[in-house]
């Protein structure tokens, strides 16, 4: 009887610990930071991008939106830059308060308009530049699919 007992207590506890080991020996996805929209979000020091992105209808019109953040303790000026299918360069210009926030496209703001040929679900470069060398961010290219952009391209 006491054979038994001990086998079991000895199975318990590998059982126990085989099932707490699986937790240890495999990456968890859910602890991955990621930008839960539908643009991309990109960090230098002096200023934060979140969610930016191009809406483009079917005739290849289309508008650069996003939020901008100064994390900072002083005013940021910052410029947007980026290239349409003609070959024109498109520029945006801005000046963010310490720790505010600036939209282009939402809140009132009117986004930045262009031409572009790329399809729906490519990417497209705009280089962002506070001080120094311009940070490249690869923006998605979106169509108006999802109704809460339809009102960016109508």
């Amino acid at each position: 009887m006491k054979a038994k007992k001990f086998i079991a207590l000895i199975a318990a506890i590998a059982t126990v610990f085989a099932l707490a080991g699986c937790s240890l020996s495999r990456e968890v996805a859910s602890l991955d930071p990621y930008a839960p929209s539908d643009g991309v979000q990109v960090d230098t020091e002096a200023l934060k991008a979140r969610n930016v992105m191009f809406v483009v209808d079917e005739d290849g019109n289309a508008v650069l939106i996003g939020s901008f953040i100064n994390p900072g303790q002083g005013a940021v000026s910052a410029t947007l830059e980026t290239m349409d299918s003609n070959g024109t360069v498109v520029m945006t210009e801005m000046t963010i308060e310490a720790g505010a926030k600036f939209d282009l496209g939402y809140n009132g703001t009117e986004g930045k308009y262009l031409y572009l040929t790329e399809t729906p679900g490519s990417m497209h470069p705009v280089y962002m530049r506070v001080t120094g060398d311009p940070t490249r961010m690869l923006v998605p290219i979106l169509d108006g699919a999802l109704e809460e952009y339809r009102g960016f391209i109508d």
